[in-house]
């Protein structure tokens, strides 16, 4: 991209989500339009059923495909960052994996012993446990971004075998409400979970933002960020404890979504992710209207009637 088109990025991106979030307001089942959405905004409105379809399905959807879309996306573009690699992703090197398999075990051998709110932090611990791992895995005398995506790679192969193994021999009944949350759980989207995403958000994100110097300093190479005053081990550490909090509350509120973590940091970094969320699943959802498309991959699709 030009160094003249980049001062447009922002507000282009800014103005293509406003009239997304529109978009996903006014499509679906149960038609609205503008007259309706001034109505409800001016408080001149009683029509219950209007009322329960914007705030009890739509705006709870869309915030939550937002928040969990800049999620992914802000921690791809962090591990990104430390690996100095452009292919690296929260799936690639295990973060994603570790989140997904511990709330994986939970619904699939101990369900009920969670509650639905409680989902983001076994999910951040599960995640902060592996990333942990790998690190220890790949350090000597600091993290080397090679053997952090080698050793990442090999443990994610490791998750993935387990949760196989959860998936072939588990209840069948439990093992299908964990598949359908692993290919995506919007449809099911609440304001308490969008109140619980959005905390998350705010507590790993804004360090992230308020770091991008020492980012820039770190792509460097350790010698010359070391040279203007930056730890590189202890910045790996950091980072990568921020980037496991975002991936783990937006897999345990979603799903999985690998294709975020990699594709929206080379688009717009942040505003991006919520975008390719917020437009995969509108499409999904009043494309072909009942049957609901989701946002993740799985063998099996299910049809909900849902507005």
């Amino acid at each position: 991209m030009s160094a003249a088109a980049r001062p447009l990025l922002l507000p282009l991106a800014g103005a293509a989500l406003a009239g997304l979030t529109l978009l996903a307001i006014f499509a679906g089942r149960y038609p609205l339009g503008l007259s309706d959405l001034a109505a409800v905004a001016m408080g001149g409105s009683e029509d219950p059923m209007l009322r329960t379809v914007l705030f009890e399905f739509r705006l709870p959807r869309i915030l939550l495909a937002m928040s969990c879309g800049m999620a992914m996306a802000l921690s791809g573009a962090v591990l990104q960052t430390l690996t100095r690699n452009p292919l690296a992703a929260p799936g690639l090197i295990g973060v994603e994996a570790g989140a997904s398999i511990t709330v994986l075990a939970a619904m699939v051998l101990w369900p009920g012993a969670l509650a639905v709110g409680l989902y983001p932090l076994a999910g951040f611990t599960g995640a902060i446990a592996v990333a942990g791992t790998i690190a220890g895995l790949a350090w000597r005398q600091g993290v080397s971004p090679l053997r952090l995506l080698l050793v990442g790679v090999g443990v994610t192969a490791l998750l993935s075998a387990f949760s196989d193994l959860l998936i072939t021999y588990g209840r069948i009944e439990r093992v299908e409400s964990a598949l359908l949350w692993l290919s995506g759980r919007l449809h099911r989207a609440a304001w308490d979970q969008v109140q619980s995403q959005i905390i998350w958000l705010i507590l790993a994100g804004l360090p992230i933002l308020l770091l991008w110097r020492h980012f820039d300093l770190f792509q460097l190479g350790d010698s010359l960020a070391a040279s203007r005053g930056l730890n590189p081990a202890r910045f790996q550490i950091a980072a990568l404890f921020l980037c496991t909090m975002l991936t783990a509350s937006a897999v345990a509120n979603v799903g999985m979504m690998s294709f975020i973590g990699l594709l929206a940091p080379h688009l717009a970094r942040q505003l991006a992710g919520a975008i390719i969320v917020l437009a995969a699943d509108t499409i999904g959802r009043s494309a072909f209207a009942p049957v609901q498309i989701r946002q993740g991959w799985s063998w099996r699709s299910s049809v909900r009637p849902i507005c």
